[in-house]
């Protein structure tokens, strides 16, 4: 980007998700000759589609030349705070890049979980799930596209949920050290507790749900802490906290399910799409559909096979990696 020059506007969710399914496709070895003509027709559809594959396309060459850079002790230390300071840390990484690098071929620094993935200790890719147990013997739990840090030293131990959903069960720990979890907006101060925390893959905020026990929820940048209790979820963002005492607990995933109680077919489709790559749609007409049962996440597939035998409805595929569900009669 030239000095001086506006930075590019961010490109629409909704677009840059249909370049990483085009572009998914193209490494997965299974691209046809006429999907090739599709992805070209998609292209020169729109010049917001031509930008999008671009920046797409330019980021195997942005990784292999800021490899170096990623190895240094120092600029590694100022990429993984950024997820955690205010202001525009787009600004930063830019003064650890380059212009040149980040400015040009990058995705916005606030959409770059590709970047705050490859530098957190945990990690999971779309669809996995781990468990990992902590070296004070917490339990944690992370569900897809989650990327986390941990931090224990001798006067606490620090969870820093970059992005994606994780399940903490405590454990007493020896020191007495206190433990909390971070996320953008919240700190969280779990009092003997087992809960769920998901920010920043598609949810607003901060929301976390308390099986047992009870959570001290702040805002990072608010006044006192709320006690959420046993059966509670709050949501915290920029301004506000609020807390539901209704919401259902969403923890299901932790072994291996997902639950549906005459939940809308929209919704449940919502919540698969998470753990499969490319694009996962519902067709609107068919979006109020109720749907009730238990689901294998390990077995995304099987889940739409189900679906499409008691439902009134069929999987429409453009590709592998573009699936919508559709009324039956347009299947």
């Amino acid at each position: 980007m030239p000095p001086g020059a506006a930075p590019a506007e961010p490109v629409h969710p909704a677009i840059r998700q249909q370049a990483l399914a085009w572009y998914s496709l193209t490494l997965s070895g299974d691209i046809t000759a006429e999907q090739l003509q599709q992805l070209e027709r998609w292209r020169q559809a729109d010049s917001e589609h031509e930008r999008a594959w671009q920046r797409m396309a330019g980021l195997p060459e942005l990784i292999h030349s800021n490899a170096a850079l990623l190895r240094d002790p120092l600029a590694r230390a100022a990429l993984q705070q950024t997820r955690y300071v205010s202001g525009d840390r787009r600004q930063l990484l830019k003064l650890l890049a380059g212009v040149s690098v980040l400015g040009a071929v990058g995705w916005q620094g606030r959409d770059s979980q590709w970047l705050q993935g490859s530098l957190a200790d945990l990690r999971t890719a779309t669809g996995e799930r781990r468990r990992e147990v902590l070296a004070d013997g917490t339990q944690l739990w992370l569900n897809t596209a989650t990327a986390v840090d941990i931090a224990f030293t001798a006067g606490e131990r620090r969870i820093s949920l970059r992005y994606g959903e994780i399940n903490v069960l405590t454990a007493a720990d020896s020191a007495r050290r206190p433990l909390l979890v971070q996320t953008t907006d919240a700190d969280l101060r779990p009092l003997g507790t087992r809960f769920t925390v998901r920010c920043g893959d598609g949810c607003v905020g901060t929301r976390v749900s308390v099986s047992s026990g009870r959570v001290a929820a702040r805002l990072r940048q608010g006044p006192a802490a709320h006690v959420v209790e046993a059966g509670q979820q709050a949501l915290l963002e920029p301004g506000s906290l609020s807390v539901d005492p209704r919401a259902p607990l969403d923890d299901a995933w932790v072994d291996g399910l997902v639950i549906a109680q005459a939940t809308r077919l929209g919704e449940l489709v919502t919540q698969l799409a998470r753990y499969r790559p490319g694009i996962l749609r519902c067709d609107p007409r068919i979006a109020d559909l109720r749907v009730t049962g238990s689901y294998p996440l390990t077995d995304n597939e099987r889940i739409l096979a189900l679906l499409e035998g008691s439902l009134p409805l069929s999987i429409q595929r453009r590709t592998r990696y573009w699936v919508t569900l559709v009324p039956r009669s347009m299947g």
